[in-house]
């Protein structure tokens, strides 16, 4: 079952990415393949599974294939947060120490590159 819901969010993601890539609105997409705005938001948060019909429409308006969507599964958000604690379990309180000051860095870095975007 939590396969599933990761396949769902998976597919989501990677519509919801593709979708914007293309510069199409959630109405848009929806028209091209004939399903409602509503229905195209509920693909994209991981809500609704699509039927193989509208899968192989929205996977041939957005050009992407069913191997993009495994590569999507494999870095989701909290599969990558997940990622990330297996490999600091294994640091020592200095090497921990160093890797938070270098997202922190990370952090403050982008704080600062958003402001001068902005400006």
């Amino acid at each position: 079952m939590s396969s599933d819901i990761s396949l769902c969010k998976s597919l989501g993601v990677l519509i919801k990415e593709k979708r914007k890539s293309k510069g199409f609105t959630q109405a848009e997409l929806g028209g091209l393949v004939g399903i409602s705005t509503r229905h195209v938001g509920k693909l994209e948060d991981g809500t609704y599974i699509p039927k193989l019909s509208t899968y192989l429409k929205i996977s041939n308006v957005l050009d992407f294939s069913i191997e993009d969507v495994k590569t999507t599964q494999k870095y989701t958000p909290r599969r990558l947060e997940a990622d990330i604690l297996n490999v600091l379990k294994g640091y020592n309180e200095s090497e921990l120490k160093l890797c938070l000051d270098i997202i922190l860095s990370i952090k403050k870095n982008k704080s600062v590159l958003a402001g001068v975007k902005n400006a």
